[in-house]
């Protein structure tokens, strides 16, 4: 079964333009047909890796929480070769 949640967001002229090439970008890297659906999504996983990686999150029950989300995200990754890693 496939739960999805929708929620709606408002980006600036400049913030969709971001987005639109971004999922130009992750379109032509792994040559598929991706949607800004997509690239934030990939966007997201990737900001959580990198609050794992590279910065010391000091909370540990915001570190847990980062952690588990990325890897929740990875187990049921739906969404093929959106990935930014």
């Amino acid at each position: 079964m496939d739960a999805r949640t929708e929620i709606s967001l408002r980006f600036t002229p400049q913030e969709q333009a971001g987005l639109t090439a971004l999922a130009a970008g992750l379109r032509a890297v792994v040559e598929s047909d991706l949607t800004e659906e997509d690239a934030v999504v990939a966007a997201m996983e990737f900001a959580l890796t990198r609050l794992i990686d590279d910065f010391e999150v000091p909370d540990p029950t915001a570190r847990d929480q980062v952690q588990q989300a990325r890897d929740e995200l990875r187990a049921h990754w739906i969404r093929g070769n959106a990935s930014l890693m």
